[in-house]
């Protein structure tokens, strides 16, 4: 299960950034080739970097906690660690919340 979710977030990361992910990937080369595009916004389209995290809805604070206390190239694993683990979180979660409710049984009571 948490494989399917990892290839969604893969999917979500080629979409939205450009990086060629392949259609199988795992955790570690997902972190690595998000890690390495990380670097390059900052370095040049800084702008680009604070709407990823903002479209993918990443904890500021998290993000603050990881500027100030690692350094390169650590900084830009843990962030891109924190966006795929944010981006599974959204896709669990409409997942979970997209099935029908068991309880009501009245088609009227059900949206």
């Amino acid at each position: 299960m948490e494989d399917r979710y990892l290839q969604e977030t893969g999917i979500w990361i080629r979409e939205n950034t450009g990086i060629r992910v392949p259609e199988s990937v795992s955790m570690e080369e997902l972190e690595q080739l998000l890690s390495e595009r990380l670097e390059v916004l900052v370095e040049k389209d800084f702008q680009q970097f604070v709407l990823l995290l903002y479209q993918v809805d990443v904890s500021e604070k998290k993000v603050k906690a990881i500027l100030a206390s690692e350094g390169y190239p650590d900084v830009y694993h843990s962030v891109a660690r924190l966006i795929i683990d944010r981006q599974m979180e959204k896709i669990k979660s409409r997942e979970f919340y997209k099935q029908p409710p068991e309880s009501l049984t009245d088609e009227e009571e059900k949206w």
